[in-house]
């Protein structure tokens, strides 16, 4: 199999005006503990860092009432010009969906949607490996959007793993696919099957330590040879740079608060390889 290289060029994310944690749907929301005025600092540098890779930031509005809607990774997954939409499984991130669909709509890509009640959390749930889409169920989505999925894009395998582990409630907190042959995972956020499949699937499965998963290193950003990363994970950044990655270190402390890390906040809407 010839490597190529996933090259981001284009993404989206919400400008944190109204982040704040004013309610708590997962084990790190503790609620008034973000600092707000060091969040929108902690976005601009994760913003100049994505600049400084070639990368174009478009921006969405967030708005008002909306505190997570700067995770804009969870709101859909793109496949060529089409994107499934996400269903969000807690009452208060619902209504984030019309103003992503807007924006999606004004970018001509064709949404799909999922049936009311099947849970489906974007690219918080999902993750691409090659050609497969992975999805993470058990705390979001489950096995009815596995289908659903599966109908909407039949061409498309798609491989479903079971988190088992709350703080892991997404599978981008807990998995990172670097390229098409190596993949690092959180062992202790996964089901004894799901850790079975993984190991069929990926030639170079490498385990996350405690630490550095908590860290949200899984949470991570590749494109080309360089990988955006909160910093502070020194195993993980050494394993990058012997697979002849560049680790670009930055600061997204205010957002974990919330359980949403430098993937988190970027949706992905353009990419291509080489």
């Amino acid at each position: 199999m010839v490597m190529k290289n996933k090259i981001i060029k284009k993404v989206l994310m919400c400008e944190p005006r109204h982040f704040t944690v004013d309610y708590s749907i997962n084990p790190w929301m503790k609620i008034g503990s973000v600092n707000k005025k060091e969040a929108y600092r902690e976005w601009l540098e994760l913003l100049e860092v994505f600049g400084k890779l070639g990368i174009e930031v478009e921006v969405i509005e967030q708005v008002e009432g909306l505190p997570d809607m700067v995770f804009a990774a969870d709101q859909g997954i793109v496949k060529g010009d089409e994107i499934i939409i996400s269903n969000f499984r807690y009452e208060q991130r619902q209504k984030e969906v019309h103003y992503y669909k807007k924006w999606f709509e004004k970018k001509q890509l064709k949404i799909r949607t999922l049936p009311e009640g099947v849970c489906f959390e974007g690219g918080g749930d999902s993750v691409w490996f090659g050609g497969k889409l992975l999805v993470g169920i058990g705390f979001r989505g489950g096995a009815k959007g596995i289908k659903e999925i599966r109908g909407i894009w039949g061409d498309t395998e798609v491989i479903s793993l079971r988190l088992i582990n709350p703080y892991f409630y997404h599978l981008d907190t807990c998995l990172f696919v670097l390229n098409q042959k190596t993949v690092f995972y959180y062992p202790d956020a996964f089901s004894p099957t799901a850790k079975r499949k993984l190991a069929q699937l990926v030639p170079n499965l490498i385990p996350i330590e405690k630490k550095e998963a908590f860290n949200f290193s899984a949470n991570s950003v590749v494109t080309d040879h360089h990988v955006v990363l909160q910093e502070g994970n020194r195993r993980m950044m050494a394993e990058l740079e012997g697979l002849g990655y560049k680790a670009m270190e930055t600061s997204v402390d205010e957002f974990i608060k919330a359980g949403g890390g430098v993937h988190c906040l970027t949706g992905v809407v353009n990419e291509t390889s080489k």
